[in-house]
């Protein structure tokens, strides 16, 4: 199975599901900024792919779109302070 987030950051589809699953990850950041450290690696990508984690999250709790659009908005403030300009 070839479902790579983000090669460069080395996210994998089944890291977030594990994560949600066996963690207790519940939102973008806690997976993105905490669990993969992804924030701090390269926030500019930890944006990129907030949306396909968002979405991934949403299927394994049962979120709704709404929830979907919260995780990313909420996750792009927060690394708007860890990019440079």
């Amino acid at each position: 199975m070839n479902n790579w987030i983000s090669e460069s950051l080395r996210i994998h589809e089944m890291q977030i599901r594990w994560a949600v699953q066996n963690e207790m990850a519940r939102t973008v950041e806690d997976f993105l900024a905490r669990r993969t450290r992804a924030l701090l690696l390269d926030a500019k990508e930890s944006v990129r792919i907030s949306p396909e984690v968002a979405r991934i999250m949403a299927g394994e709790l049962n979120k709704n779109n709404d929830w979907i659009e919260e995780q990313i908005n909420d996750y792009k403030k927060l690394a708007e302070q860890y990019q440079i300009a």
